[in-house]
This record gives C-alpha cells, sequence and structure tokens, in this order.
C-alpha cells in the first residue's frame, strides 16, 4: 500500500541559490541552504507509523524518525543533495520531543568544508568533503535536533 504525506504541510524558504549551483570555493561555512516548515498532524503520525511498522503512535511523542524524514524531505527541495555526492555519514543530537500539533522549522546551513590530498602510485588525488547542518525547532524556537550530514563531492565538483 502506498503511503503519501500532505505535502501542503512543508513549506520552503530560503535563497534563490542552491547549494549545487556553487563552486567549492563559494562553499562556505554559514552559507545559508534555506529550510522549511511542517505542521505534524495525528494524520502524518499515523501514516508515517504504519508505512515504517513504527508502533509509537506519538500520543506522547512523535516517532524521532518522523522528524529526520521531514528534514530530509526538505534537505531534497533546497537540492542539498547534489548529484554524484556520496553521504558519508551523520552526527544527529535529539533534545526535546516533538509532539502532535508542533511546527517544526529546519533550517540547512553549511558547516565546514575540506579537501583531503592523498597519493597513490604517483597520483594525487584530491577528495572534497562538505559538511552541512540541518538544526529543527519547534514553533517555541525550542529544539528539536540538530543533525551534521558529510558528503563526498563529486570528483568532478569544481
Amino acid at each position: 500500500m502506498e503511503q503519501r504525506f500532505n505535502k501542503s504541510l512543508v513549506t520552503s524558504f530560503g535563497p534563490s541559490q542552491m547549494l549545487p549551483d556553487l563552486k567549492f570555493a563559494e562553499m562556505t561555512p554559514g552559507w545559508d541552504c534555506g529550510g522549511g516548515t511542517y505542521k505534524i498532524t495525528r494524520e502524518e503520525v499515523e501514516k508515517f507509523a504504519k508505512l515504517m511498522g513504527d508502533t509509537n503512535p506519538g500520543e506522547v511523542n512523535v516517532p524521532v524518525g518522523m522528524i529526520y524524514i521531514f528534514g530530509l524531505r526538505i534537505c531534497w527541495d533546497r537540492k542539498v543533495f547534489i548529484d554524484g555526492a556520496v553521504r558519508a555519514g551523520d552526527k544527529i543530537v535529539f533534545y526535546k520531543p516533538a509532539k502532535i500539533g508542533d511546527t517544526i522549522t529546519t533550517r540547512l546551513s553549511i558547516a565546514d568544508k575540506k579537501e583531503v590530498k592523498k597519493e597513490k602510485d604517483g597520483k594525487v588525488r584530491i577528495n572534497k568533503f562538505l559538511y552541512v547542518d540541518m538544526n529543527a525547532t519547534n514553533q517555541n524556537n525550542e529544539k528539536i535536533v540538530d543533525i551534521q550530514m558529510s558528503f563526498l563531492l563529486p570528483p568532478t565538483m569544481q
């Protein structure tokens, strides 16, 4: 059975320039990638729980995976996932749990970047890494979660 989430509950905001439009040199820490908001409804929690096989109906706290999934949706809307990039891991810190009725605001920004040079068989290879922060707060500006995503950028990234 296909489950579709109500897209009208999600809104995006941010600069008109998207992350993939930048060259690596322009990807500076603090650059605002934008973000989005979404309203947590009982119906969406029930859909999420059914889809994921989660037994948490959200009566006390919304399933934490739901916050993460909606955050990822905003990442796709804001084009934070660059074509050809490889996710290299996440660091996640949870704070206050979300509740049904909360409006969650997720903000995305560049946390850091680095180049790693490796020499093998007389050839130099440069790997470029990008770190993006995804921070979610509720309508009272209380922290819900901070996530730092790591990406190995494609070799074609200038």
